[in-house]
């Protein structure tokens, strides 16, 4: 895939771009960010451009007057890889002599012995590329001996050479390998890219793309992931817990409330679960919103549900539903910070 067909990211692939144009590019990048979001897919798409063949100038029609001209510039791709030579061929298919991927084994760990052969291989210039491009994926699942075995080739890099690592946790990175590599920071997708993303690349129909993309938290491979997950049933829990709140039920109705969204004690809904219902909970509210403010019908995330939610409109009118979005907001930062699943779920129900 090249840079510029990378769902998202604009601003990092156009500094990228604009980098192997001028010949600044770092020779070590720490590429940063959440998982499944595809900063593997730009660390090869970096190593295409860095050794296509045939370079095409990605020359657009006129920019934009007004505001938009400056973000027009600013992502704009100077140079990128053709996709159709033998070298973006070889690339792509994992072939390439000369672009080097190193990827954690079974038990998710890179060992020395890899590391230590990888750099046997970078001792000289390319032999069939302008660039060796070694890909590190996962990088802070390097042992603690790896990552210093690799400490004087990022330093100083071999001639030739470039170093791109990708990690979701930098600071699992020994200081010492993060202070020698150019961090880039990736951000989450947007809902609408992730379903762009799940159509174009992944064959998802747009119905469905519409639908995993919301709860993906804009990660790919968390929307692809949710293609193994039973979605009626946790759209049926998110939907009865905005019932069984949107009445003004006393306390312990609501605790009941919370112990039917965290399960039995015998079948508990793990941690992953319960934050994909505490999503599609948030997209029932924002659906809530938008019918509430007369809103085009087509615009709505649920469209099965429209009756339902017609229905807890009348009960949360007014402020509410947006008080019960920044509820359910807060409740999932709660999660990713390690918080009880039953404690979460609890504070919840009170909340709504």
């Amino acid at each position: 895939m090249r840079l510029s067909e990378v769902v998202g990211h604009k601003r990092l692939t156009a500094l990228i771009s604009r980098a192997i144009d001028r010949d600044t590019l770092p020779p070590t990048l720490l590429f940063a960010g959440p998982a499944g979001i595809g900063k593997w897919v730009v660390a090869q798409a970096t190593a295409q451009a860095l050794n296509c063949l045939e370079p095409v100038r990605n020359l657009r029609e006129e920019p934009p007057s007004g505001t938009a001209a400056r973000t027009f510039v600013e992502n704009l791709l100077p140079i990128d890889a053709c996709g159709k030579c033998r070298a973006c061929d070889r690339i792509a298919r994992g072939v390439h002599v000369d672009v080097i991927a190193l990827e954690p084994d079974e038990r998710t760990s890179i060992k020395i012995d890899l590391v230590r052969d990888l750099l046997s291989r970078t001792g000289y210039r390319p032999f069939e590329g302008k660039r060796r491009v070694v890909l590190i994926r996962e990088a802070d699942t390097l042992e603690p001996e790896a990552q210093n075995s690799l400490l004087k080739s990022l330093e100083e890099p071999p001639p030739g050479t470039i170093f791109i690592l990708t990690t979701v946790i930098p600071g699992a990175l020994l200081p010492t390998v993060r202070s020698r590599c150019m961090r880039l920071r990736f951000g989450r997708l947007t809902a609408s890219e992730v379903s762009t993303a799940l159509v174009r690349d992944h064959g998802q129909s747009e119905a469905e793309a519409r639908v995993a993309a919301p709860l993906a938290d804009g990660s790919i491979g968390q929307a692809l992931a949710l293609s193994d997950t039973d979605l009626t049933a946790l759209r049926d829990s998110a939907l009865e817990l905005l019932q069984q709140t949107s009445g003004r039920a006393d306390t312990q109705a609501r605790l009941q409330a919370a112990t039917n969204l965290v399960g039995q004690k015998t079948k508990e809904r793990d941690r992953e679960e319960l934050a994909v219902v505490l999503r599609l909970t948030a997209s029932m509210l924002r659906d809530i919103e938008a019918i509430n403010a007369g809103a085009d019908r087509r615009v709505i995330a649920n469209p099965q549900l429209t009756g339902d939610l017609s229905t807890l409109a009348r009960a949360f009118s007014g402020d509410r539903a947006r008080s019960a979005f920044g509820a359910v907001d807060r409740a999932l930062t709660a999660l990713e910070r390690n918080a009880g699943t039953k404690v979460v779920a609890e504070w919840l129900a009170v909340q709504i």
